[in-house]
């Protein structure tokens, strides 16, 4: 297996138990401020979203829509507060960079992407969004746990 191949398969593994994860939590613990001051669920998933976005921008030697305007933490848009809207939302942008990912040859796994001066190899920044994913996969598990569910979402 190369460096490419594997950093797709990561990205397919963490998607899995993101998505599975944010579908077993409710609207309203999504939508919700766990201890008034957390992120909320919809906002971080919308972050990992355009991370995705903007890598598979990236693998495709493109520039990358730009980052929202904002201070501090991105918040999603009101098109996107709803578990339906940011389940679809997340969905297109993992198929957006695994799309972009698989798209690049094995033997190109080692180009360099990214701005001057910023560059990684093209498999290092993919696999960056499985790791990306699974930072805030982490985050959906504890909120899980606040609301007492203990279980395991993956399988």
């Amino acid at each position: 297996m190369g460096p490419m191949q594997a950093a797709t398969e990561s990205i397919e593994t963490a998607t899995n138990f993101y998505t599975r994860d944010l579908d077993a939590l409710t609207e309203e613990q999504i939508l919700g401020c766990a201890g008034g001051v957390a992120r909320k669920a919809v906002d971080f998933t919308y972050e990992v979203a355009l991370i995705n976005i903007r890598i598979a921008s990236r693998l495709r030697g493109v520039e990358p829509p730009a980052w929202p305007a904002t201070e501090g933490f991105v918040s999603a848009p009101d098109e996107l507060l709803s578990k339906a809207a940011i389940l679809e939302y997340f969905a297109a942008s993992t198929a957006e960079i695994l799309t972009a990912a698989k798209a690049i040859p094995e033997e190109e796994a080692g180009k360099l992407v990214g701005p001057e001066g910023k560059q990684d190899p093209a498999f290092k920044m993919a696999s960056f969004a499985a790791m990306h994913t699974m930072y805030h996969d982490a985050q959906l598990n504890f909120i899980q746990s606040l609301a007492g569910d203990g279980g395991m979402h993956w399988f």
